[in-house]
């Protein structure tokens, strides 16, 4: 199973990079992001080299694990998008003169800031390794909060309210790991950059 979160944003550079694991780094771990990252090349898995400080089970005391997310940036535009969505009309409806009327990708307050965007970077977290969701919610919303971007969660059509989402996304995050015991947790121990 895997799920998607957008951010739409403009201005992706490379400068963000030390700031996203900065703050990655202020939710209890030491966290290292890949050494060849760079918004200007990265498509596929990002992975992440991590330590929590205060770990939901024994078992990961201790351990240097790695996790991370599928990441991929693409060009957009507001109505090139909207008009995707416009359903075509068969022959008969054109005879009939029917009209496409205007469709909606968000609501006009969101659409409203959407316009100002020129790209749209989607994490894709999977649940065979329990920490994607903790590295593809936090590091989605802290772009968001470092940008100035919208976030969504298009699954379920749900678009995030700006205002504290990296707090609201780590609660989240350790409510979940908390809820997982010795059997259900998946995790996978690093070893060196070389072999990931």
């Amino acid at each position: 199973m895997s799920l998607d979160i957008n951010v739409y944003t403009r201005d992706l550079t490379d400068d963000l990079i030390p700031k996203i694991v900065k703050r990655l780094n202020d939710y209890e771990m030491v966290v290292e992001a890949h050494p060849d990252f760079s918004f200007g090349n990265q498509t596929g898995f990002l992975p992440f080299k991590f330590r929590l400080q205060k770990p939901p089970l024994d078992i990961l005391k201790n351990k240097n694990l790695i996790s991370g997310f599928e990441l991929y940036i693409d060009d957009f535009n507001l109505q090139e998008e909207k008009q995707k969505l416009k359903p075509k009309l068969s022959f008969f409806d054109k005879l009939k003169g029917k009209k496409i009327t205007e469709v909606q990708f968000a609501s006009p307050e969101i659409e409203g800031k959407l316009k100002n965007y020129d790209k749209v970077v989607t994490f894709v977290w999977h649940s065979s390794d329990s920490f994607e969701l903790r590295f593809a919610s936090l590091t989605s919303a802290i772009l968001t909060e470092l940008t100035n971007g919208i976030c969504s969660y298009p699954a379920d059509n749900i678009w995030y309210d700006t205002e504290s989402i990296v707090e609201k996304a780590y609660k989240e995050i350790k409510e979940y790991e908390q809820s997982l015991n010795k059997k259900e947790i998946k995790y996978h121990e690093f070893e060196d950059w070389e072999k990931e």
